[in-house]
């Protein structure tokens, strides 16, 4: 298959800012630990819960559509892809309450997480889990819900009037065949590589021109055959009357229906999970209702073509020296990212993901669950030794996360380890002479009774109260010190000295980046600030690394002062 290459400005490209793999296991994870109760007008999600998913989302359009409308676009489908994939389950039918009810009402619909189906998708491998996601979107079609009818989630072309829709061609068409027959023809087509739609259109109307609608359509009524295999279809002059039925004797009628729909096809699933980029013609006057070649290229991209040839393997996790963990994943790595993430801050999220491990957050975590090893978690996941500097900070760390026991109510008693009626009050033994007890006060009488001489010390909730001087005790005394003479005291100050790349490119610097991961060079990275930082013992591996960028730029480096 040849298809026409375009050249392609910038202004009239599209690629979806979205992350739709992500933001199912976000809202996933929102709605598995809150009761959330769908408003009972209109079945939507309460706002509360809306402004708070939106800010959490990858879409940046979300909290202002939220704001406005109480809900928002990527938002609502996002919503409704988790419910089909079946990790949520919801009243979406209503009742109807009252004679006079117009609409369905959906009183006490809470959203409840189906936890055994969505562990069972996290136990996939990521080839099967994009393939059941694919799937669910290639199976959902109706009359009235398809591309010739609907704007895509991330679309803006118009679409065909679906008034008579439930008649005549389309309720027979299987669009689900049509759109695997895409994808599969797409699989052919190089990454990185801007393709002309027209030519694609040819291609189809030349190798395939049944892929839509079947050679001998099936017709329910004979009203239906006499309507043609165009029937459902009508275009005319934009905002007047003047619209008229596309006719089978038109030479152009394969452009004008079967053409529509590869058009909307593109920015449909595919530019929905992020498979392409899509280039419109902006000059394209859209007299012609629906438009008709306003969608000029597009753009495939290597995660669609290794999924499509069944090449998507597990993340590549590799730990740096410097504590950043670099995950390698053409599609959103949810599982080890929910292993990671309790451990480390999220620098940055693509299909190379970075975290950064925390001192923190690690001993929060070891706190939390003694039989935890990062260390054994972390060679597990990246499948390689740790380097030797992260593996001594983690030992260290652990140290921090020790566990401790607060007795309240209880007191420490001190004595004669043969103090055997003491050992009716005893909770803990710490040495033989040093134990934790209760019931201090009927303790303390008892003591008192056998003549002891006990001592009974009460210390206030901010400080310990001091012994007594001539008590007899095994913990130190404050005693008053000599003053020493003043001796000067010799510090050895040690310094590290770093360099600091400032790339006034993000292509620049993410190249790089790369290259210097490959190379195995340990970098501090600000995608924000782009900036690069790196001991002044590297110097000489990060300079023979940018040789190797000297194909593609011309690259100077200069000094700044500050």
């Amino acid at each position: 298959m040849k298809l026409a290459r375009i050249d392609v400005n910038d202004p009239d490209v599209f690629t979806n800012p979205c992350d739709l793999r992500k933001d199912l296991h976000v809202f996933v994870d929102y709605v598995a630990n809150r009761d959330v109760k769908r408003s009972t007008r209109g079945n939507n999600l309460p706002k509360v819960d809306a402004r708070r998913l939106a800010k959490l989302i990858t879409d940046p359009d979300a909290v202002e559509q939220v704001e406005a409308n109480a809900r928002g676009t990527w938002l609502g489908y996002v919503d409704w892809v988790v419910l089909k994939l079946g990790f949520v389950n919801y009243d979406t039918k209503g009742r109807y309450l009252g004679y006079s009810s117009r609409e369905p009402s959906y009183p006490d619909n809470y959203i409840e997480y189906q936890e055994k189906k969505y562990n069972r998708f996290m136990a996939l491998p990521l080839q099967d889990q994009e393939q059941l996601i694919l799937n669910t979107l290639i199976e959902h079609y109706s009359y009235s819900e398809n591309e010739l009818l609907q704007t895509g989630v991330q679309g803006c072309l118009n679409t065909f009037d679906y008034s008579g829709c439930a008649t005549r061609i389309l309720p027979h068409l299987n669009f689900a065949k049509s759109r695997r027959l895409l994808l599969d023809i797409l699989k052919g087509c190089e990454s990185n590589v801007w393709y002309s739609v027209v030519s694609l259109v040819q291609y189809l109307k030349s190798k395939h021109p049944w892929f839509l609608i079947p050679e001998k359509p099936h017709y329910k009524h004979p009203s239906d055959k006499r309507d043609g295999r165009y029937g459902n279809f009508r275009e005319g002059k934009r905002y007047s009357d003047d619209y008229k039925t596309i006719s089978v004797k038109d030479p152009n009628a394969f452009e004008k229906v079967e053409g529509r729909y590869v058009e909307r096809f593109l920015e449909g699933i595919p530019l929905t999970l992020g498979y392409l980029s899509v280039a419109y013609d902006r000059s394209e006057d859209e007299k012609i209702y629906p438009s008709m070649n306003k969608l000029k290229g597009f753009k495939l991209n290597q995660g669609f073509l290794r999924f499509m040839h069944k090449d998507i393997s597990s993340p590549k996790v590799t730990v740096q020296p410097n504590f950043e963990i670099h995950v390698e994943s053409p599609f959103y790595p949810a599982g080890i990212m929910a292993e990671l993430a309790p451990l480390a801050d999220i620098v940055s999220a693509d299909t190379v993901s970075i975290l950064k491990l925390k001192k923190k957050k690690v001993a929060a975590q070891l706190a939390r669950d003694e039989s935890l090893n990062v260390t054994d978690l972390l060679k597990d996941i990246s499948g390689k030794k740790l380097p030797q500097n992260v593996l001594a900070e983690l030992e260290e760390w652990a140290g921090h996360s020790q566990v401790f026991t607060l007795y309240d109510g209880f007191a420490l008693l001190e004595g004669d380890k043969n103090l055997l009626f003491a050992k009716d009050f005893t909770v803990e033994n710490i040495t033989p002479s040093l134990r934790i007890v209760q019931s201090t006060e009927e303790l303390f009488s008892k003591l008192e009774e056998q003549e002891l001489v006990p001592l009974l010390v009460k210390h206030p909730e901010k400080f310990l109260k001091p012994l007594p001087n001539k008590a007899r005790t095994i913990f130190a005394k404050i005693t008053k010190a000599r003053p020493e003479r003043k001796r000067k005291k010799t510090f050895i100050l040690k310094r590290k000295i770093s360099i600091t790349l400032h790339f006034p490119a993000k292509s620049l610097f993410e190249k790089c980046r790369k290259a210097l991961i490959r190379q195995r060079v340990p970098v501090e990275v600000e995608p924000s600030a782009n900036t690069i930082t790196y001991l002044r013992q590297h110097k000489a591996l990060v300079a023979s690394t940018l040789k190797t960028l000297e194909k593609d730029y011309v690259i100077r480096i200069e000094d700044i002062d500050s």
